[in-house]
């Protein structure tokens, strides 16, 4: 279902004042002071249920003693006598008169909170509306949020009214259901439900930059060696990169990997591409995570006919080629300078390195030039376009990421700023290990990966 939600607190009432019985109560004795109250609770012996006529006797003498009586303090009358009292040399306590203002009626402020109205599912309608009325007054019980969101918040908060009109999509993936709000005011909220129900899981608030988790952003994109009908999971990789973004600065660094990187393992020493043979991608992650201690999030992994059918559905690549590229054995070249590329094109363009100057590190260089336009091409469409987005890209890839994750990825893309990503390859001396052609690793290279764990950028 779709619509609307409100937040309307309960309201009571006294159909009818409570009937009072008027009577003038004695004051506490004097030396406690004219505002002293009494709250000790005293506790009776249980007696036996009296019979009903003299429970009414013993009511009316207890309510006439108390209306009545007199206190303990005051003197009692004066009694006739013929004999005069003797002088009383101990003076009487002076009378004291105090006047003690009411305290100001207590005008308690009525929680405000928001209505929001949408087409889109209840359950999402109300999490918004959840988000928003905490927002607008925090009186309001604060609904589940990244705490760094929470944080965020504070110096930059959403606009709010009494009642906001969002518009939005939401995609249903493996794992649960993403979606992107957009407000009114051109606010953006990011919602995940991974079984728990909705939560907003990042913002973009018009009063400041965005939040679409904590940064910087690190995940490892690989390209399989694995042609149709193989397991795209189990068999080399092609291409390894690692792409970091920091959305609320709105740069970013695509670190290539040579594929014939020279590493040590558990396994054995072998080249970088073939570690995901047989042991899968997380293995690869795992290697980065632990040589280096860089914060990886996971993997998106993808094979020849993942990223033709990909980019299939992203249509021609407008790209700008730095350098031209010779024919290969079962394609053309490519000329340097704008054009724009098939889907075919594209994935011949990122398999070529015969004859190429620098060979596999010239090849890594250029496949983060692909992906550097592929980042270009997507953010010509609109951020509520990012759910339907995620569902395409997962039907050609396998990752490891969350639908939080994913929203939150596909999101940062519109934050980004292309001119201040870096596309850069780890450096490396072409080699040989046995009979194997291999690229060893310089010194710097161990720098630059430690140096990328700090912001996700290289110094210089």
């Amino acid at each position: 279902m779709r619509g609307r939600a409100e937040y309307r607190l309960p309201r009571f009432r006294l159909d009818r004042p409570p009937k009072t019985v008027a009577c003038r109560l004695s004051p506490l004795p004097h030396r406690l002071g004219p505002r002293a109250f009494s709250t000790t609770l005293v506790r009776f012996p249980t007696v036996k249920q009296l019979s009903p006529a003299i429970s009414a006797i013993v009511a009316l003498t207890l309510i006439a003693a108390a209306c009545t009586s007199t206190p303990a303090d005051e003197p009692e009358a004066a009694i006739d006598s013929t004999t005069a009292p003797p002088a009383s040399t101990t003076q009487p306590p002076e009378s004291t008169t105090s006047t003690t203002q009411a305290p100001p009626t207590s005008s308690t402020e009525a929680i405000a909170t928001v209505t929001v109205e949408g087409d889109l599912p209840d359950d999402l309608i109300m999490a918004v509306a959840a988000m928003l009325s905490w927002q607008r007054d925090e009186r309001n019980e604060m609904p589940p949020l990244p705490e760094g969101l929470v944080e965020h918040l504070v110096s930059a908060p959403l606009k709010t009214s009494d009642t906001v009109a969002v518009a939005g999509t939401t995609a249903s993936i493996e794992g649960g259901e993403i979606a992107v709000i957009e407000t009114e005011t051109r606010e953006v909220l990011l919602a995940a439900d991974e079984g728990a129900g909705w939560q907003i899981v990042g913002a973009d608030p018009a009063a400041g930059p965005p939040w679409y988790g904590e940064e910087p952003r690190l995940v490892m994109v690989i390209g399989s060696d694995a042609r149709p009908g193989e397991n795209q999971q189990r068999l080399r990789a092609d291409s390894i990169h690692l792409l970091t973004a920091n959305p609320s600065e709105g740069n970013g660094t695509i670190l290539g990997f040579p594929r014939d990187s020279w590493i040590s393992t558990p396994y054995g020493s072998m080249k970088f591409t073939s570690l995901m043979a047989g042991r899968g991608p997380q293995v690869m992650v795992d290697k980065v995570v632990d040589t280096w201690d860089l914060p990886v999030e996971g993997y998106v992994v993808t094979g020849f006919k993942g990223f033709e059918d990909l980019m299939k559905s992203l249509g021609s690549l407008p790209i700008d080629l730095p350098r031209a590229l010779p024919t290969q054995a079962w394609w053309d070249g490519f000329r340097a300078g704008e054009q724009k590329l098939s889907p075919q094109r594209t994935l011949e363009y990122a398999r070529t390195r015969k004859r190429v100057p620098g060979g596999d590190l010239t090849r890594s260089a250029n496949q983060g030039v692909v992906m550097l336009a592929v980042l270009r091409l997507l953010q010509m469409n609109d951020i509520t376009d990012a759910p339907e987005i995620v569902s395409v890209l997962l039907d050609h890839t396998w990752t490891s990421l969350t639908p939080t994750e994913l929203i939150q990825l596909s999101a940062t893309v519109h934050a980004l700023d292309t001119d201040e990503i870096v596309n850069v390859v780890l450096p490396g001396t072409l080699g040989r290990a046995g009979a194997a052609s291999v690229v060893r690793l310089t010194p710097a290279a161990d720098e630059m990966l430690a140096d990328l764990g700090d912001d996700g950028l290289l110094e210089g």
